[in-house]
């Protein structure tokens, strides 16, 4: 019956339009109609078929999608807690013209304010020339880019003041054997995370913290963070703070491993002192910890000198020992996420030969690394981009604080970083983590805004949250901080109980 059909149409078109187009049309239709008359037959293939599979024996489940292992369920949890409605921003997010309506995310800590310089320097690089870059190497990295990036250190981390070091003098202060690329900050922090501890061993973190830690520490290597908190965030946990922490999650059965540090702070955007850092690792010491610094903001403070931040690779005298481990990326400081360029220095070969194996999974590709092995040599280039960065993350912090001050929003004075932690406590429906939330669902609802909450990142008070500034223009911004400026004003004005679709008309316009 299907190949009448089929004859029928071909010679019914041919017999009206005998082009060569009409009998491809025509040639196709019948082919259509075919493949449904056999998935009609079978009940496999086509969409007819599919469809029934989905629709089979045990729950209305296709055929092994019941069989995901236990590991596999677990990594259906979202890696961050609010980055699903950060997704969702992006499928109707604003533009001045064609969606003014539009969402603005302020949740992802991402400096896309100087991506055009970086994109033009990039662009004058030709990474495939060099035949190394198509074939297996050391999975810690190239040589060339392994040296690029010890020299990098050395002048920006360890003598930030050397401007005119030498290439030679460079390499005698950090070996290029020391140093490894993997696929962002994130990749490596679980890389040290299963070199170091044990399945269900603990992490201490001074809180509150980045949300992305708990995936890094818990999602491949099974580790637990333990938040730290303290009376002075912004200083640091003191050693008494740190023991505290330590004893309580001992008395849960956990045994500490490691000391995670991140300096300049996120999400505070505080900087601790050369002071604050050493005590932190000789407690740590004092425990035989593993200690793993993460200074992927150490280049965007907001001034290029007089902020204060200095390098654990220059307060230890770049003597790290076994146990002291830094990390960095272009993340932030090249606001280059998407690169998915982390680094690590550590003198525990050990620990390298364990990150080297694991790196097989997730290393760098040899063109990246070649692209930006001459860019870490371009002194002429890095120290114009850091200045411009620098300056752009101050006018946005600016922009961003003044309008708190006009809300009359508290906040955490930053020296670097990207972002501005915000108190929106006393606009809460209740002091409770479920207040939060519902101020959270306002402002995404209302104002189609959404900010990085408080509870994400272990802040023990309800209210507080990260407006991660750079990642939209200045008259982007400009815009986000109006809408939240008339959101925190009818709070103010109606109070939860009159709030509704009549007063909270005209957030939006």
């Amino acid at each position: 019956y299907s190949y009448n059909i089929i004859i029928y149409i071909i010679m019914s078109e041919c017999d009206e339009n005998p082009s060569s187009l009409a009998f491809t049309a025509a040639a196709f239709s019948a082919i259509a109609l075919l493949r449904i008359a056999q998935a009609k037959r079978t009940n496999q293939g086509s969409l007819f078929g599919r469809r029934k599979l989905r629709q089979s024996d045990s729950g209305g489940t296709a055929p092994g999608q019941d069989l995901i292992s236990a590991r596999g369920t677990a990594l259906l949890t979202p890696s961050l807690p609010y980055i699903n409605d950060y997704f969702k921003c992006l499928e109707d997010q604003y533009d001045p013209y064609s969606n003014p309506r539009g969402h603005i995310p302020l949740c992802i800590s991402e400096n896309k304010l100087a991506i055009d310089t970086l994109a033009s320097r990039l662009m004058q690089v030709n990474p495939f020339s060099d035949s190394i870059v198509y074939s297996y190497n050391n999975f810690l990295g190239l040589p060339s880019p392994r040296e690029a990036l010890a020299y990098f250190l050395t002048k920006h981390f360890l003598f930030p003041e050397e401007k005119d070091m030498s290439y030679r003098e460079a390499l005698k202060w950090i070996s290029p054997d020391c140093v490894a690329f993997g696929s962002g900050a994130g990749s490596l922090l679980n890389h040290l995370a299963m070199s170091l501890a044990e399945k269900g061993e603990a992490v201490l973190i001074p809180a509150p913290f980045y949300a992305g830690f708990d995936s890094d520490m818990k999602l491949l290597a099974g580790c637990v963070t333990v938040p730290v908190h303290s009376a002075d965030p912004s200083a640091g946990p003191t050693a008494e703070e740190l023991e505290e922490a330590a004893l309580a999650a001992e008395s849960r059965g956990l045994r500490i491993k490691i000391l995670l540090i991140t300096n300049p702070h996120n999400p505070l955007g505080t900087i601790y002192t050369p002071e604050s850092m050493k005590s932190m690792i000789d407690w740590a010491r004092s425990r035989n910890l593993h200690t793993i610094v993460d200074e992927i903001y150490a280049l965007s403070t907001h001034y290029d000198f007089g902020h204060g931040f200095e390098s654990v690779l220059r307060t230890l005298k770049n003597d790290l020992g076994n146990d002291i481990h830094h990390i960095w990326a272009l993340s932030k400081d090249f606001g280059s996420s998407g690169f998915r360029v982390g680094t690590l220095y550590t003198q525990n070969m050990r620990l390298l030969a364990s990150v080297a194996n694991l790196n097989i999974f997730s290393c760098v590709a040899h063109p990246m690394q070649m692209m930006l092995a001459e860019i870490f040599f371009d002194d002429n280039f890095i120290y114009p981009y850091l200045h411009e960065a620098r300056t752009k993350i101050r006018c946005s912090y600016e922009l961003c604080t003044k309008k708190l001050d006009d809300m009359v929003i508290p906040y955490v004075p930053a020296k670097a970083g990207i972002f501005v932690y915000a108190d929106f406590s006393s606009l809460l429906p209740e002091q409770t983590p479920e207040g939060e939330a519902r101020f959270a669902k306002l402002v995404l609802d209302s104002g189609r805004l959404i900010m990085t909450p408080g509870q994400a990142q272990h802040d023990r008070k309800p209210g507080m949250f990260r407006i991660c500034y750079c990642f939209v223009t200045p008259d982007v911004l400009q815009i986000a901080m109006e809408r939240l400026d008339k959101i925190v004003g009818k709070i103010r004005r109606w109070h939860w109980d009159n709030l509704n679709s009549e007063s909270l008309n005209g957030i939006i316009t």
